[in-house]
């Protein structure tokens, strides 16, 4: 089997492949950036667990990370459970799938890259891809298989916390679905601003984009919030939360 971790900076989502890259089992926690190699040991150990992970069933661990704080720290904790010295995706990693055509390739976060690699082996170019994590960034790959940059958008739950930190009379609230699109109250007209909004803001990026690409067009969302989000779009758009894990587990497999 292969285990697969995707560092974040609110989770960490830990997953096991088996040796088709098919996802079996996931659990996630918290990204603290504070905490010791014991906590991020503890954690993993926990999912080994629940899960009847041995170490000698391991064959490899990868991990995307864009928390560099914790790295050094969570291969410890993998080093000392499995005997493995785990695999950091980079942009090496890619280059037999993907081309990367932007100004800064060094600056492009490992989660977008790991997202453009599962949508191109998964879904086929070209194709827009949809990250709703703790930032909303959206990221186009053409034909030829060029990633070519994208958008990068404060994501649906750090909106809404500044939202209600920065107005004093909007409260936290829980995202879901309102009773009515015209709110009919403070925590219903917050919902459906957020739900309806972005979706409304996904579906008129997406009507931007396509015209630069050629027809038809692969379009995937993944992601904490993607599940909420996208039903209430326009556009016809496939959910895999499994995405980023896929492309790692492409780009990595025999590394």
């Amino acid at each position: 089997m292969h285990i697969l971790i995707d560092i974040g900076n609110s989770t960490i989502v830990t997953a096991i492949a088996d040796q088709e890259g098919n996802i079996t089992h996931t659990w996630r926690f918290k990204t603290r950036k504070e905490e010791t190699v014991t906590f991020f040991r503890y954690e993993l150990k926990q999912g080994f667990r629940r899960y009847g992970v041995e170490a000698a069933d391991i064959e490899r661990v990868a991990i995307s990370s864009v928390v560099p704080e914790v790295n050094g720290d969570i291969s410890q904790a993998v080093n000392d459970l499995t005997g493995l010295t785990p695999h950091f995706f980079s942009l090496d990693d890619a280059k037999d799938i993907l081309t990367i055509d932007i100004e800064s390739p060094s600056q492009l976060g490992k989660d977008r890259l790991a997202d453009a690699l599962g949508a191109v082996t998964c879904y086929g170019v070209p194709a827009i891809v949809i990250d709703f994590g703790t930032a909303t960034t959206i990221g186009v790959i053409d034909a030829e298989r060029r990633f070519l940059g994208g958008l990068i958008i404060p994501g649906v739950k750090t909106s809404l916390s500044a939202l209600s930190q920065r107005a004093s009379q909007l409260p936290a609230i829980n995202i879901e679905k309102p009773r009515h699109l015209i709110g009919r109250n403070t925590l219903e007209s917050m919902q459906s601003g957020i739900l309806y909004g972005t979706a409304a803001m996904i579906d008129g990026l997406i009507d931007r984009l396509l015209p630069t690409l050629p027809a038809p067009v692969h379009i995937i969302a993944t992601g904490g919030m993607a599940k909420d989000i996208i039903p209430h779009c326009c556009h016809q758009i496939e959910l895999d939360k499994f995405l980023l894990l896929k492309g790692l587990y492409k780009a990595t497999r025999q590394k």
